[in-house]
């Protein structure tokens, strides 16, 4: 598969989304479009989570040779810093 995305120039994959955007919408009604709108977006946005987390865990791979221990406990700070940030917001409201 990946032969195969590095074969479709830029401009036709966009019109190729565009296309079945069209196709899809001619056959559906409204809220079969926005549910299956949603799903796509759905997709898309796993493959963009899965695809940051990977070069976030690949990033961390070259830059260091340290243990698992050290990467989980990056992490682990990583996220409560994210967990502070939240909270902080909410008290502001």
């Amino acid at each position: 598969m990946k032969n195969f995305l590095y074969d479709i120039s830029p401009p036709t994959y966009s019109l190729s989304a565009i296309a079945i955007g069209f196709i899809l919408s001619n056959d559906l009604n409204p809220s079969e479009q926005n549910t299956v709108g949603n799903w796509f977006m759905l997709v898309g946005q796993v493959l963009c989570t899965n695809a940051a987390q990977q070069q976030i865990i690949n990033q961390n791979n070259n830059n260091s040779n340290n243990s698992n221990e050290h990467i989980v406990n990056d992490s682990m700070d990583t996220i409560k810093r994210s967990i502070n940030k939240i909270n902080n917001e909410i008290k502001q409201f």
